[in-house]
């Protein structure tokens, strides 16, 4: 794909030429952005990263929270489970517009299997840039390969699916980075504005209407939990190769309860554990030391010897922080596993 003479912006630095930018806030002529995921949100996808609101060195996103990273330059909307996104999330177009250009041959994964070099100059992967009115574009970024549906000079209308969610470029999980430009500038799509610095929350956000209670800011959460035959590498958890190698089946030697987050804060008591069908709880409780964009914890244990107790294990994983001198469960999920 020839590339624009332009720099572009993404999800872990500084683009190389493919994908332009923009900002420029015209004031009743631009879209009103439908959201670009075809899945619920926020219980099958996250917002799990927005714009950089602050320029110069550090990173807020538009409320001031922790929820971004310097300099990017969109919005990454993440599956919140491992199980979906190999099913295939589809990715909309999120307003009537033309197909500028596309990328659909970068491989998956090979920003966590091979580094940097390795998606030089492809840094947001598989793509598509479409042009809507009044100087606005929006780029969607790190499909999946092959996935791509339209090609440059495609018409679409909002809520066309253009591709797949996938893991290509530089990206460590399986996401869309979504990024909005008028003019060749930068917008914010929650502020409808240039990110200039955080805390001017406005009425003018590009998004429909429809959205804004689903669209509500959600500083913290749980990606996905489940049990695992084997310690689970976190980095891998999205390819088919790691489900396969963790899935837990008859007679497995341990048995793992893991949980994944998104938004930890310092001073957070994390508390995991898992019941086995006798009611016997192991469980593990500790106060987290730092904020973390993304936060991995397991428990488990071997296999007695006299072997599993047939029955139902039941796995629990709950997030709590200090709000006004209480504990307040921040979020909380549950799985089982049947062991025969």
């Amino acid at each position: 794909m020839e590339a624009k003479n332009r720099v572009a912006g993404c999800c872990l630095g500084t683009l190389i030429g493919l994908f332009a930018i923009s900002s420029g806030f015209a004031e009743g002529n631009s879209p009103r952005f439908i959201s670009p995921v075809d899945c619920s949100i926020p219980s099958e996808c996250t917002i799990q990263n927005y714009v950089d609101a602050r320029p110069g060195t550090g990173h807020r996103d538009y409320t001031c929270g922790t929820l971004s990273y310097e300099r990017h330059k969109g919005t990454d909307f993440r599956v919140l489970s491992y199980g979906l996104y190999q099913q295939g999330v589809p990715v909309l177009a999120a307003a009537d517009g033309i197909v500028l250009r596309k990328r659909n041959n970068a491989d998956e994964g090979d920003y966590i299997l091979k580094g940097n070099e390795a998606v030089k100059q492809r840094e947001i992967g598989n793509g598509v840039i479409i042009e809507h009115t009044n100087g606005w574009e929006t780029t969607y970024a790190h499909l999946k390969k092959g996935s791509v549906t339209v090609s440059p000079g495609d018409r679409v209308n909002a809520g066309d699916v253009i591709g797949i969610i996938g893991l290509s470029g530089k990206t460590e999980f399986p996401h869309l980075h979504f990024q909005v430009t008028h003019n060749q500038e930068l917008r914010d799509p929650f502020t409808g504005k240039k990110p200039s610095g955080c805390g001017e929350i406005t009425k003018d956000a590009l998004w429909d209407k429809s959205l804004q209670k689903d669209f509500e800011y959600k500083g913290t959460g749980i990606i996905d939990t489940g049990f695992a035959a084997e310690i689970p590498k976190h980095k891998l958890l999205a390819f088919r190769s790691e489900q396969k190698r963790i899935y837990v089946q008859r007679d497995p030697k341990i048995l793992l309860y893991w949980a994944e987050l998104w938004g930890v804060k310092i001073a957070d008591r994390l508390t995991i554990s898992y019941e086995n069908p006798l009611g016997e709880i192991t469980k593990d409780q500790k106060a987290l030391k730092k904020n973390q964009a993304s936060y991995f914890k397991y428990i488990g244990k071997k296999r007695p010897k006299d072997g599993w107790i047939p029955g139902v294990y039941t796995g629990h994983i709950t997030l709590e922080r200090l709000v006004n001198g209480e504990w307040k469960i921040i979020a909380s999920r549950q799985k089982t596993q049947v062991l025969p």
